[in-house]
């Protein structure tokens, strides 16, 4: 389900539905200058006080195995993080945005602890050598490649498509929760950032005199993590 990516795990779409489109409409009276970011309780332009997560393998029990479900979960989370991470980056570096420096910075770590937690149970990396920008998986290729296309058309769609891979990423983590205290303490995490960044992502669009629409969970769960 991850933004359109179909895996054999799926475990339903929720929300309202809308993997691809971008939720956002113009509002009269404002200009187009997203740049400089914005500042906030949880952190410059999103970079979210729970990201750092200390070392994951910490929490992980000697003997411990892992479930082919959780194992799944991880395989499929360390793919979402990389391609946000990655898409964060161009995306970046073509607008010149700080909250996507800043972000992409968060998921660098995300990334890292759900690698962290692979290594430990000694389950394999998917990511494992590829370059930015590139994924062994065919369908989130073809995903990262479309989302980054979008992204180029403007700033405020750059913006727009960095909020639906965070909604994504916060139906995503809860679709996958787990009794293993390792991994659901690491999500939990995960998710607490994610929400930080869809509210730094809709602040800068709503800076940029764009009214954001929910694109993934519902509309009175995206004003509940993005009202502060």
């Amino acid at each position: 389900p991850g933004i359109g990516w179909n895996s054999d795990d799926a475990r339903g779409q929720g929300g309202n539905g809308n993997r691809m489109g971008m939720g956002m409409t113009d509002a009269p009276g404002r200009n187009d200058d997203t740049r400089g970011g914005r500042r906030g309780s949880n952190g410059p332009d999103g970079m979210s006080l729970h990201d750092g997560l200390g070392d994951p393998a910490a929490l992980v029990t000697a003997g411990d195995t892992l479930s082919s479900v959780d194992t799944a979960s991880l395989v499929f989370m360390v793919n979402e993080e990389k391609l946000a991470h990655d898409l964060y980056v161009e995306l970046g570096d073509a607008w010149n945005l700080r909250v996507f420096d800043n972000i992409s910075s968060a998921e660098q770590q995300h990334m890292d602890a759900v690698r962290s937690l692979l290594d430990a149970y000694g389950a394999d990396d998917p990511t494992d050598g590829l370059a930015a920008g590139e994924f062994s998986d065919p369908e989130l290729q073809d995903l990262y490649d479309t989302l980054l296309a979008e992204g180029l058309g403007s700033s405020t769609q750059a913006l727009a498509v960095g909020a639906l891979v965070e909604e994504t990423d916060i139906e995503d983590l809860r679709d996958r929760a787990t009794d293993n205290e390792a991994i659901a303490t690491v999500f939990s995490s995960l998710e607490s950032g994610s929400e930080n960044h869809l509210r730094a992502f809709v602040n800068n669009l709503d800076r940029a005199g764009v009214d954001y629409e929910a694109q993934v969970l519902s509309d009175t769960e995206v004003s509940r993590i993005t009202v502060r």
